[in-house]
């Protein structure tokens, strides 16, 4: 799935294939403007991920989303236990994964087998998971990779060996499209828990809740894309309000970024934070120590504090909040200069602190 682009008050997308045509749409659209602008030259960075906030731009829906995108929390089904603690919990995470071609599919499957070689004992997928239900069955088929306790001469990546995958839809999947995709994997013994339905996850160390979906509509890349409201946010701020002293800590985990301060944030872009400045209220000690966030994958691959200050590799954190970056194994300009070729992410919570470390794919010598 590629990334949102700057729309404009119009709600027109400017829909470009790869990174180096991105840069067509900027970042701050004048109303009717949105796609006049002729294509950059390969030089230009493609444009951000996220669009920056507009001054006149419509309020998000007053409503909860479609129960379909997001479920109640109250709902039947929407809280599982998954496994006990077990006083330490590595999660391999993995976002924006894209093209279904056929390179592509390999790169996601060896980065999915390296957060299984370090020790992932399942992966997430956060957003941008592919274009139709096709293209999600096979972008998700990738990361089934076997489980620690199945052997890997028994099958491929869709055995029933393969480790849990948390799944969370962004702002171009339709329900109707992921929902197909992974009931052809579960019927390949894929073993899914699609965070749109399955809210609540105990994984015994943490409980992970899913926020599927886009924080504006101007932002949704397809129509008919999952889009979180207000009452959402309000019901998740008083469920954690609720928790109990000693409870497993929270790991918020949502497709679009909180809004951040400054050039260190992880929804920084082309000079701007463009985030949504509503989930900042979660992020705290009491509520969501740890979070992952994706779409701004110029930002990505590294993670803050809770006062937004950068954490370095494997160091240890009372509060944690994530960007894998993109897995995809286009080019991407990061904000640092250098160029990602598709990254991912290892998240380890142990004894009620987090920390991380950037997974990359080295099985090929590419170009800068």
């Amino acid at each position: 799935m590629q990334s949102p682009r700057s729309p404009s008050a119009n709600n027109l997308v400017c829909s470009t294939a790869r990174p180096r045509l991105e840069r067509v749409c900027a970042v701050l659209v004048l109303a009717l403007g949105a796609c006049s602008r002729p294509a950059p030259s390969v030089t230009q960075r493609p444009a951000p991920s996220i669009s920056a906030p507009q001054v006149n731009a419509a309020p998000p829906p007053p409503g909860r989303t479609d129960p379909t995108c997001a479920a109640p929390l109250d709902a039947p089904g929407a809280r599982a236990a998954l496994r006990p603690a077990r006083g330490q919990l590595v999660l391999g995470v993995l976002a924006g994964l894209k093209d279904a071609n056929d390179d592509n599919l390999a790169h996601l499957h060896r980065l999915a087998l390296e957060a299984q070689r370090r020790g992932a004992e399942m992966l997430v997928a956060d957003g941008d998971l592919g274009d139709n239900s096709e293209a999600q069955a096979a972008l998700l088929g990738a990361l089934l990779v076997p489980a620690p306790s199945a052997s890997a001469a028994d099958g491929g990546p869709a055995d029933a060996g393969t480790l849990p995958l948390l799944v969370v839809a962004g702002n171009r999947e339709l329900r109707s499209d992921l929902d197909a995709a992974e009931a052809a994997l579960r019927k390949r013994g894929a073993t899914i828990t699609d965070l749109s339905h399955t809210r609540l996850v105990d994984l015994g160390d943490a409980v992970v809740i899913g926020l599927p979906g886009a924080s504006e509509r101007r932002l949704l890349r397809a129509d008919g894309a999952c889009l979180y409201a207000q009452s959402d946010l309000d019901a998740l701020a008083t469920f954690l309000d609720k928790q109990p002293p000693g409870a497993p800590p929270a790991l918020l985990v949502a497709a679009m970024p909180a809004r951040g301060d400054g050039a260190q944030a992880l929804d920084f872009t082309d000079g701007q934070n463009v985030g949504d400045a509503r989930l900042t209220t979660l992020l705290t000690p009491a509520r969501a120590r740890f979070g992952v966030f994706a779409q701004v994958w110029e930002a990505g691959g590294r993670a803050v504090d809770g006062q937004g200050h950068p954490l370095a590799a494997g160091a240890p954190a009372a509060q944690l909040y994530l960007n894998p970056g993109a897995a995809d194994r286009t080019p991407w300009p990061m904000n640092d200069g250098s160029s990602s070729h598709g990254q991912a992410a290892l998240l380890t919570l142990r004894a009620g602190r987090a920390s991380f470390e950037t997974i990359q794919d080295h099985s090929e010598a590419r170009a800068p």
